[in-house]
This record gives C-alpha cells, sequence and structure tokens, in this order.
C-alpha cells in the first residue's frame, strides 16, 4: 500500500511541474513540489523501518 502511495504522490508532482506558472504562482508550485518530496521520503523511511499505510 505504501508502494502505491508513493507512486500516487509522485503522479501529482508530475503533474505540478508540467502545469505552466509563472510568478508567485510558479514559487508556490515549486513549494509544493518540495513539500511532496518530504512525504516522499518520510513514507520511504516508513516503508524501510516495515511501518506499512
Amino acid at each position: 500500500m505504501t508502494g502505491e502511495l508513493i507512486k500516487e504522490v509522485k503522479h501529482i508532482q508530475q503533474c505540478l511541474v508540467n502545469k505552466d506558472m509563472e510568478g508567485e504562482e510558479w514559487e508556490e508550485k515549486m513549494e509544493m513540489v518540495h513539500k511532496l518530496e518530504d512525504v516522499v521520503t518520510y513514507l520511504k523511511d516508513a516503508m524501510g523501518r516495515g511501518i506499512e499505510f
């Protein structure tokens, strides 16, 4: 299940990256992308410790 969550978060990240934005919207988009990467890192760490979501 955790692996599927990681795939979904990565898909959302890719959708955000592909979205054309400028200025402040672009900065907010990049902040979201980085936060989603933190989520992926957390999920991978949890999976490595045997925790499934």
